[in-house]
């Protein structure tokens, strides 16, 4: 029996880890999206790897909400006892990577899912590498997964248009939420075909996040409903 995502937090709770609660609220509708994709592309026998696993989120989604055996996760730093303690509690296997300078540590052709979301725009380094990596990790039919922000959405026009800069504030040193570089969908397409990848669908969405002003919202939803290529987010599902 599948799960929704507050069953999914109520879950994480009653094993005494600290759930992402405020986390999950602010990114409500990305993550009912991808759960959504998830459960139409996955049964429990699928192997699944998570490329900037983070916190176990989208791990857990497919943990509680599919019962996936076969979860994976890699991420720069992994020795978080957060992480650890999710990952043992919750059959995870997870291993820390360095994607500027390693490959994926797993044998080609062993995923039928690999989840890239909202990750690519954090890597400073050129990510071609990555894409080539995840083409070969990947099973015959297998799905490579992207979801990031759009570099051509209609903020950012605006900005451009009255002299503003797009980038992360730069009175501001950069961290682990800073926005290295941002992608068009043409750039994607490109990284892709490059690997490998032929089968490319990309759809054009708005995550909807809370902290927009309602004018914001509205002239998205007007102009996006129009102009779908000017909405806020990319998803992209690459099949090999």
């Amino acid at each position: 029996m599948t799960k929704n995502i507050d069953e999914i937090l109520e879950i994480i709770d009653k094993r005494n880890v600290t759930n992402n609660r405020m986390y999950f609220d602010f990114h409500q509708h990305r993550f009912e999206y991808i759960f959504k994709l998830l459960k139409g592309l996955c049964d429990k026998d699928k192997y699944f790897l998570d490329i900037g696993s983070s916190d176990h989120l989208y791990t857990l989604l497919g943990a509680y909400s599919l019962g996936y055996e076969n979860l994976y996760g890699i991420d720069l730093n992994v020795g978080s006892s957060l992480m650890q303690e999710r990952a043992k509690k919750s059959n995870i296997i997870i291993e820390g990577c360095d994607l500027s300078k390693e490959n994926i540590p797993f044998k080609g052709s062993k995923f039928d899912i690999a989840l890239l979301a909202e990750t690519l725009e954090h890597f400073n380094f050129h990510p071609r590498k990555l894409f080539v990596e995840a083409f070969r990790i990947l099973k015959e039919e297998g799905k490579f997964i992207i979801t990031t922000p759009n570099f051509l959405r209609l903020n950012n026009r605006i900005k451009c248009l009255f002299g503003k800069s797009i980038n992360d504030d730069i009175k501001k040193d950069y961290g682990p939420g800073s926005h290295y570089r941002e992608y068009s969908v043409k750039e994607i397409k490109y990284l892709l075909k490059v690997a490998g990848f032929k089968n490319i669908e990309v759809r054009y969405v708005d995550f909807d996040y809370p902290d927009r002003s309602n004018l914001n919202k509205i002239v998205n939803r007007i102009i996006g409903s129009i102009f779908s290529f000017l909405r806020p987010n990319i998803v992209v599902i690459a099949t090999k």
